[in-house]
C-alpha cells in the first residue's frame, strides 16, 4: 500500500496569497484562522497540485491573486519511498503546464489518479440535497481517479450526448430530422454508457457497505443510513431504452434516457434523508460518503490518498468529532489536512488520541 503525503508546499500569487511557505506532519496539520484568512486557499492548492484542478473553481481565471494573472505552485510529496517534486503553473498567456519531476503532463486526465486527494467541504453537503447532477459527479469524480478507461468513456460518452441534443433540438425548431445521423449516434453511446453503468454499479455495492459501517461508527450506532443506485439501464438494454423514449426524445428536443439520468437514492433509518436528517444528521452522512470514496479508492488503486477537511467540524458534537478523527488516523491512515476557526476543537481531541499534529495560523494570507 503506497501511502501519499505531502512534506512542502510554496504558493504564488494563488487566491489571497501573495507568497507562502510551509512545512507540512506526515499525520495530521491543523490549519486555523477567522473566515477570509486564506485556510481555504492553503488545502485547495494542495488539492490542485494533486488533481490537477482547484475543488472550489472551475476556472484557474478565478484562482489568480486579485491583479495578477498568473499562479505558481510546488510541493515536495512523498508516495512509499519515493519523493516527487510537483509543479503546476497557470496564467493569462499560456496554457495550464503540470508538471513531476521535471517530466511535464500531457493533460489533466494523464496527472489524475497519479497522486489522489481527496476534500471535504460544507458545499458538499448539497449532495445530498440538490439534484441528481452532483450525486453523479460525485461517482464520476471518485472512478476517474482509478480508471483512465471510465475518463476516456465519460468524456466521449458527454460529447456524443451534446450531438444527439443538438440534432433533436433542430427537429424541434425546424421539424426535420436527420435519422442516419441520430441512429448513428444512438448506436455509438451505447458501449461507454454500458460500461459507465457497469463501474457505477460496481462502484456502489462495494461502497454501500462502507458508508454504512463509517456513519454507524460517526453516529454511534443511533442511526443507520442506506444507498440505492437508480438507473435506467438495469431496467432496460441500452436499445430498448433509445426506442422507448425517441417521440419523447423527438418532442422535447433532448435526450430523456441515458446514464447521464442515474441517481443515488440516500436513506436515514428508512427514510428520505432530506426530508428528515437534521443538520448533524446530513453532515454525519456526507462525511460518511465522502470517506467511503477515499477507502474505496484505497483498496483499489492501493494508494492511501490525502484527506483535506475545510471546516466540516460546525455542527458536529464532540463525540463524532472524535469518532471521526479516529477513523481518519486509525482506520484509514492518511495524511490529514483540518481547517477551522477554532484550534481547541480539534487539537483537544487529536491529543486525547495520542495522534500527532501540527498547527499553523493563518491571518489575510500569511502562515505562521
Amino acid at each position: 500500500m503506497q501511502r501519499i503525503s505531502i512534506e512542502s508546499l510554496n504558493v504564488s500569487n494563488y487566491r489571497n496569497y501573495s507568497q507562502a511557505k510551509c512545512l507540512f506532519d506526515s499525520q495530521c496539520n491543523v490549519i486555523t484562522g477567522i473566515n477570509g484568512a486564506g485556510k481555504t486557499s492553503l488545502i485547495d492548492a494542495i488539492y490542485y497540485l494533486c488533481n490537477g484542478k482547484s475543488y472550489f473553481s472551475y476556472k484557474d481565471q478565478f484562482l489568480y491573486r486579485h491583479e495578477t494573472g498568473f499562479f505558481h505552485l510546488r510541493c515536495g510529496l512523498l508516495c512509499a519511498e519515493s519523493r516527487y517534486e510537483v509543479q503546476v503553473s497557470s496564467s493569462l498567456e499560456a496554457t495550464k503546464k503540470i508538471t513531476v519531476d521535471d517530466k511535464k503532463m500531457k493533460s489533466v486526465s494523464e496527472h489524475l489518479g497519479r497522486f489522489p486527494a481527496f476534500m471535504i467541504a460544507p458545499k458538499d453537503i448539497l449532495i445530498i440535497l440538490e439534484s441528481a447532477v452532483e450525486r453523479r459527479r460525485l461517482m464520476d469524480k471518485t472512478l476517474s481517479k482509478v480508471d483512465k478507461t471510465y475518463l476516456k468513456s465519460l468524456l466521449l460518452y458527454n460529447r456524443l450526448l451534446k450531438q444527439r441534443n443538438a440534432v433533436l433540438k433542430s427537429h424541434r425548431e425546424t421539424g426535420r430530422v436527420d435519422q442516419i445521423l441520430l441512429e448513428a449516434l444512438s448506436v455509438k453511446m451505447e458501449e461507454p454508457a454500458t460500461y459507465l453503468y457497469n463501474k457505477r454499479k460496481h462502484y456502489l455495492e462495494a461502497s454501500i457497505p462502507i458508508v454504512n459501517d463509517l456513519y454507524l461508527k460517526l453516529s454511534g450506532g443511533n442511526e443507520s443510513v442506506s444507498i440505492a443506485y437508480q438507473s435506467q439501464l438495469s431496467e432496460q438494454s441500452w436499445s430498448q431504452l433509445i426506442a422507448t423514449h425517441k417521440n419523447l426524445d423527438l418532442a422535447s428536443g433532448k435526450s430523456n434516457a441515458g446514464i447521464h439520468k442515474d441517481d443515488m437514492t440516500i436513506m436515514l433509518d428508512g427514510k428520505p434523508i432530506k426530508k428528515y436528517a437534521s443538520q448533524g444528521q446530513l453532515k454525519s452522512s456526507i462525511i460518511a460518503i465522502k470517506l467511503a470514496q477515499l477507502v474505496w479508492v484505497r483498496n483499489d488503486a492501493q494508494k492511501i490518498p490525502i484527506l483535506l477537511l475545510d471546516d466540516i467540524f460546525d455542527k458536529l458534537d464532540s463525540q463524532r468529532v472524535y469518532q471521526f478523527l479516529d477513523i481518519c488516523h486509525h482506520q484509514i491512515g492518511a495524511q490529514v489536512f483540518i481547517t477551522d476557526t477554532e484550534d481547541k476543537r480539534v487539537t483537544d481531541q487529536l491529543s486525547d488520541l495520542n495522534i500527532n499534529y501540527k498547527t499553523l495560523k493563518v491571518d489575510n494570507g500569511t502562515i505562521t
